[in-house]
């Protein structure tokens, strides 16, 4: 509940959020009592929405502290909006919550067609609730207790798009947060918590959005993360193929680090982004997105599970097909995961062939140059098996890392805080930007 009377001082957020097409990652800076205090997010692209204003029991009060900080509260944020991104006042209920909370509305991005995730309510709705949602984490550490007025909040944000639609949206993107330059007054977002018993709302103001191409913000970040990541590249790569690492027994971590001349193959649920750097910038000109990914197979495999008549496989979207198969099954689910995960298997190799003729597509223009390829990304670890040998038939001598999906799905995330903290640096007291170039 808002008291305008209260002189309250005002939070400060900066933050990396990587809006997948499966999962929204993130890295969020805030300061309790004096220390910096970091949230990392880690929630399914996914709410629940319903024309209710507020949940069926609510939760008290005096529990705040629990809930709001003890908990994984991200994954069971409820809220409603009032900003221009968003058209309506529905409640929204986040992440794992909005998997098993019925409702009337379930919104996932969609992975089939070419409409742009910047066009998608849905990413404004989870950009603007996890800052929130930190900015009231960072109040209930410090006070203990819920607040008894509107909490106001300035961000900083690191986001990013589809290589595609970074290259002709990204301005337009980060005005959409912080508000057109030369208007009187910044955007102002309103984002209302409705766990409790007493909503809370917090003001957003969005001082700065830096947005980068998917792919190329997890290559800052393996460039940021240096020789011990490099290193865990190459130990990977001597165990799971030696012949491949006995070509490269010279190769050191050092040498690695300093590559200038990389293809990404960054695997999402909706898109898998080639980027590609020349001479160690970002060569826009050669990098390419492919409109499919993991959630493709998951799509498709959904719509044969619907036609094959196993009552045993019944999931009513991509999103609970995923979240089972990455659950270590029980023996009473084994058999229905095996199933399952065959029919996603058989479609993830078409998706794998996709992925190889578009990456040869981008060696074509840059294979003479490229010393090393990365594949990393969320979708990346289900396919490993099936896309790693197609991937190293395609780059012929050039040495293919395939990054552990267990950090490699959170690479996105760590650039694009590097990218809002970078700005912040430059001009901590600056004015409001509107994008990145």
């Amino acid at each position: 509940m808002s008291n305008t009377r209260t002189a309250e001082k005002t939070i400060q957020l900066t933050g990396g959020i990587d809006v997948g097409n499966g999962y929204v990652k993130g890295v969020i800076r805030g300061e309790v009592n004096g220390k910096e205090v970091f949230d990392t997010i880690d929630l399914p692209s996914a709410v629940v929405s319903t024309s209710r204003s507020t949940p069926k029991v609510p939760e008290a009060d005096t529990d705040a502290f629990k809930i709001v900080v003890e908990d994984d509260f991200y994954n069971r944020v409820a809220a409603s909006f009032t900003t221009p991104l968003i058209g309506h006042s529905d409640l929204r209920t986040f992440g794992r919550a909005a998997l098993s909370t019925p409702g009337s509305k379930f919104t996932q991005f969609e992975v089939v067609g070419s409409r742009s995730k910047a066009d998608q309510e849905l990413s404004s709705v989870l950009v603007l609730g996890v800052f929130a949602a930190k900015a009231l984490r960072d109040h209930v550490r410090e006070h203990g207790a819920l607040p008894k007025h509107e909490l106001r909040a300035t961000v900083r944000a690191g986001l990013a798009l589809p290589i595609a639609e970074y290259v002709q949206r990204r301005s337009a993107y980060a005005a959409q947060f912080v508000g057109l330059l030369g208007a009187a007054d910044p955007t102002v977002h309103l984002v209302t918590v409705k766990n409790f018993s007493t909503p809370v709302t917090v003001r957003l103001q969005f001082e700065d959005v830096q947005v980068l191409p998917e792919g190329a913000s997890a290559q800052f970040a393996i460039t940021d993360k240096g020789a011990p990541l490099a290193q865990a590249l190459l130990d990977d790569l001597r165990a799971s193929d030696p012949e491949e690492a006995a070509r490269l027994q010279d190769v050191t971590a050092e040498l690695l680090v300093g590559v200038r001349n990389t293809v990404g193959v960054d695997v999402g649920e909706g898109t898998v982004n080639f980027p590609v750097f020349t001479d160690g910038a970002f060569n826009s000109e050669a990098a390419s997105t492919l409109d499919q990914g993991y959630g493709t197979a998951l799509t498709n495999a959904l719509d044969r599970m619907s036609t094959s008549g196993d009552k045993d496989l019944r999931f009513k979207n991509r999103k609970a097909l995923a979240d089972f198969l990455q659950q270590e099954p029980s023996v009473f689910l084994q058999g229905r995961f095996d199933r399952a995960k065959g029919y996603v298997d058989e479609e993830a190799e078409y998706l794998a062939e996709e992925i190889g003729a578009r990456f040869e597509d981008v060696l074509a223009e840059v294979g003479g140059t490229t010393e090393v390829v990365y594949v990393y990304g969320g979708g990346s670890g289900p396919v490993k098996e099936i896309l790693r040998p197609v991937l190293q038939k395609a780059a012929g001598g050039i040495p293919v890392l395939y990054l552990d999906a267990a950090y490699s799905r959170h690479l996105n995330r760590e650039g694009l805080y590097l990218a809002a903290k970078a700005v912040e640096v430059q001009k901590p007291e600056g004015k409001r930007s509107k994008a990145a170039a």
